[in-house]
């Protein structure tokens, strides 16, 4: 790596779109390189090296894995965090600040404003637009419950459409532990003033939150 270089990462299931940003980052930050370019966060893992300056995250990878989550394990590598995506759900893009997120970018914005939040995150400034600013600052936007990583997945599953049976054999528990998962989950969302009792509740919620994608969303 050259010295003086910035180093932005990128996990999005359509590199083609970021490939095209790295070449156009280049009129705003001309000592911007964009490498790697991942499908996955375990992709990314395995190929970063050396330092990173900034990863732009998508929310919605479709593999199955949770954007919050996403965002702790490449937070745990010292890497700050850029959430860069289309996804609209409050709840999903609020997880991901609180897990360590340093910020919220639309793929929508011009070239001008996505080297601004680059280079205010690798300040260690947290950035957010203005309408995603306005947004978040709504207390009925942040709550989303901190549920565990079990209860999470249960949710996931159960909310999919599977049995209880089936739930508790992905997870290889019991039937009555999978149930408790399920319980302790619905109960979070009371207490953060969003019922989930039926089924259709809890699934509305695990979209809401970016559990499960959003119905119609395209797989890449």
């Amino acid at each position: 790596m050259q010295p003086g270089q910035v180093r932005i990462g990128a996990v999005d299931d359509h590199p083609v779109i970021l490939a095209g940003l790295a070449q156009g980052l280049r009129w705003h930050i001309p000592e911007s390189v964009v490498r790697p370019i991942e499908r996955t966060v375990a992709d990314f893992l395995s190929r970063a090296e050396g330092r990173i300056d900034v990863v732009l995250l998508d929310v919605e990878l479709h593999d199955g894995t949770d954007a919050a989550a996403n965002v702790e394990v490449l937070r745990g590598r010292g890497w700050p965090v850029l959430m860069f995506t289309q996804d609209q759900r409050h709840h999903a893009l609020a997880r991901c600040l609180r897990a360590g997120a340093a910020g919220v970018l639309s793929k929508g914005e011009d070239l001008a404003t996505i080297a601004e939040a680059v280079r205010t995150v690798i300040r260690g400034e947290p950035f957010l637009s203005a309408d995603w600013a306005a947004l978040l600052a709504d207390d009925g936007h942040m709550l989303a419950p901190h549920l565990t990583p079990r209860e999470m997945e249960s949710v996931r599953l159960y909310a999919a459409g599977m049995k209880l049976t089936s739930v508790a054999r992905r997870l290889n528990v019991s039937e009555d532990t999978a149930r408790t998962y399920l319980l302790r989950a619905r109960a979070k969302y009371s207490e953060a003033g969003r019922p989930a009792p039926t089924k259709t509740d809890l699934y509305i919620r695990a979209v809401e939150d970016g559990i499960l994608p959003a119905p119609g969303t395209p797989h890449a």
